[in-house]
């Protein structure tokens, strides 16, 4: 159980992060957000919804249809994201399994895990290489659709750039 909720939590862990950045760069340029870093502060937002969730956790079901419930939050999210950023909002929380559900069972949650390498032996940029890794794709997706969050790897020069 410890592997499969460390993907579902490197997931989500990536996923808040890309909602970060994407928070960031609508208000890049906008005065107020420098103000709050400087002052100590950032605005924070804590957001839920009624997720649609698979009808029955505990059956099996195929990736592309867990493709099709996630996306379904993933858009939602999106939406309010933006809505937050819009509102000053810098960081944003949404719930641990408010993108896939919760009452798995080891096997039936495989579907809506998405493969994350280990950083320590792998050097993966999911924007500048979306297809390298099976199992991928809401994290690749939802960077590649917010060209903002998608940023190079510092090592690789001088300026980070935008996919």
């Amino acid at each position: 159980m410890v592997c499969i909720m460390s993907r579902a939590s490197s997931q989500l862990a990536f996923f808040l992060c890309g909602c970060y950045m994407a928070a960031l760069g609508v208000h890049a340029g906008e005065h107020y957000v420098a103000d709050h870093h400087k002052a100590g502060y950032y605005v924070a937002a804590v957001y839920e919804h009624q997720s649609i969730l698979s009808p029955n956790p505990l059956a099996l079901t195929s990736r592309k249809e867990a493709l099709e419930l996630m996306n379904q939050n993933l858009d939602i999210y999106e939406q309010q994201v933006m809505t937050a950023a819009q509102k000053g909002v810098q960081i944003i929380v949404f719930p641990e399994d408010g993108i896939h559900g919760f009452n798995f069972t080891r096997t039936s949650i495989y579907p809506f895990l998405d493969f994350m390498p280990s950083p320590q032996l792998v050097k993966w940029n999911p924007c500048l290489e979306p297809q390298r890794f099976n199992d991928t794709e809401v994290v690749s997706a939802f960077l590649l659709s917010r060209p903002k969050a998608c940023r190079d790897e510092p090592s690789q020069g001088p300026k980070a750039k935008t996919c």
